[in-house]
């Protein structure tokens, strides 16, 4: 049954008087089971609420609320009876490659259908029976977020190290023909599902569209502790090339039949290849930015869109401004800038911080470290008077980023002021001239890992309300 960990502050539980250790046992009637169950039961207007208090007393609730008004509280599991965890062995997976003195959150896989619907995690399927793809089928739980990595089902249950793994196309074929949508990915490992064997995915997925609206190519990501492990290495420029006249090929055929370019390749392919990224019509509807699918086409169309807007004059005298990124981003970062080099007044410093945590194949913002920015700024900022951190460095909500670094040991060890600006357009050019009051709240992200390994796409039809705040989720399959 659902366990109530917190009730916020001004919420419709605690109107209800209810507190942590309480149990739901059932909504109008309905005995809930899991989080399906319990939003499903959330979204009436008019509730019963059965509810077992911490001290055994049970009482039933009546309540009107509007339809996207959740209860206000915070769950001991996020899927109510426990998260499905993973139980494959895949040959690439980024949670085998984390120290294992990070905390607790960062080394659960999940594996759970339930939260690739409800919030967006890509999941391999390997764990679910018929019985559950029906249960799909019979709730519309579409759409979801389905990790591929190859149709070929016994490089499939190699890869993935799960005999059950090579029932992947008929799976997706019978949510495909009851009429769920999915978004699916290829994490793409030198040797393995590149080539050919990426053609046949490709071929494979394609006719299933628009059930199949999506497909992302996305690189391996690799980190430096990967003893014991098989052995994988990261894709060289050349081959990241390779990958994107593949994935361009592949578009140019499937664009006069799918009236969409269908499958795409990752900003990450770009930037080892050196090359621009595409225009917004490549990216179709941009369904798996957060996969790292368009970021940089969507950041470059933002800003010329703002930069009429963008205040040409400092609120202040002088200003001498440190802006951190990681390598993958440091050339976008300082185009943009330049835009800004004739400002009077305004000094600004890009600081590329290399990953030294996880190691310098690891080139995305989201996983740069406190100590790492730390170690490569000390010394460094004569002059700068501000430190700009993109949000998207830190824990959901916190001012913590992967290594329990807060955002004010930042501040005491660099003696320095630091602002967190959203990781936008908008963030970049309104931080960077000092206007951070024009900024919008900081934005929210489902996984510090969205870059690496398994990935996480926000999805789910449901008002964005009706959800109960889930504790941190981490990247797994």
């Amino acid at each position: 049954m659902p366990k109530i960990t917190r009730v916020h502050p001004g919420s419709l539980a605690e109107e209800l008087e209810l507190a942590p250790g309480d149990e739901i046992v059932r909504i109008n009637g309905q005995r809930i089971k899991d989080i399906v169950d319990l939003q499903f039961a959330l979204a009436a207007e008019e509730l019963e609420i059965e509810v077992r208090k911490a001290n055994g007393e049970v009482w039933v609730l009546e309540v009107e609320k509007g339809y996207d008004e959740g209860l206000g509280v915070d769950w001991e599991y996020p899927t109510v009876d426990r998260i499905r965890l993973c139980h494959n062995k895949c040959v690439f997976c980024f949670v085998d490659q984390i120290p294992g003195n990070m905390r607790q959150t960062l080394n659960v896989r999940d594996d759970d259908y339930r939260l690739s619907f409800l919030h967006g995690n890509f999941v391999t399927l390997t764990n679910v029976k018929d019985e559950e793809l029906q249960r799909i089928v019979d709730l519309r739980m579409s759409p979801l977020n389905i990790s591929v990595h190859t149709t070929n089902p016994e490089l499939r249950v190699r890869m993935l190290g799960n005999k059950r793994s090579g029932e992947i196309m008929r799976q997706i074929r019978f949510l495909a023909e009851h009429g769920i949508e999915m978004n699916t990915q290829v994490v793409l490992c030198p040797g393995w599902n590149d080539g050919a064997e990426l053609d046949r995915t490709i071929a494979d997925l394609y006719p299933l569209y628009p059930a199949v609206r999506t497909l992302s190519v996305v690189p391996v990501g690799l980190t430096k502790h990967r003893r014991g492990l098989h052995k994988l290495r990261p894709f060289t420029p050349e081959e990241a090339r390779q990958v994107v006249a593949q994935v361009d090929m592949w578009q140019e055929k499937l664009r006069p039949i799918l009236h969409a370019s269908f499958v795409h390749a990752a900003d990450e392919f770009y930037v080892l290849a050196d090359l621009d990224v595409p225009p917004s019509s490549y990216y179709d509807e941009f369904a798996q930015t957060e996969n790292g699918v368009g970021v940089i086409r969507r950041f470059l169309d933002e800003l010329e869109e703002i930069w009429p807007h963008v205040p040409r004059a400092l609120p202040v005298p002088q200003r001498s401004v440190g802006v951190v990124t990681a390598v993958s981003a440091e050339k976008v970062i300082r185009q943009s800038l330049r835009r800004l080099a004739h400002v009077p007044g305004l000094r600004i410093e890009v600081f590329p911080v290399r990953n030294d945590f996880y190691g310098h194949h690891v080139t995305v913002t989201g996983l740069l470290t406190g100590q790492d920015i730390v170690r490569q700024l000390q010394g460094r900022l004569n002059g700068i008077d501000t430190l700009l951190l993109p949000d998207i460095l830190l824990k959901d909500d916190e001012d913590v980023l992967l290594d329990d670094y807060t955002v004010d040991q930042i501040r005491s060890e660099l003696n320095i002021s630091v602002t967190v600006v959203p990781a936008t357009a908008t963030g970049l050019m309104y931080g960077v001239m000092g206007y951070t009051q024009s900024l919008p709240p900081r934005r929210r992200y489902e996984a510090t890992l969205r870059m690496m390994g398994e990935r996480m796409v926000p999805g789910g039809p449901w008002p964005a309300a009706s959800f109960e705040r889930m504790p941190e989720q981490q990247v797994g399959g």
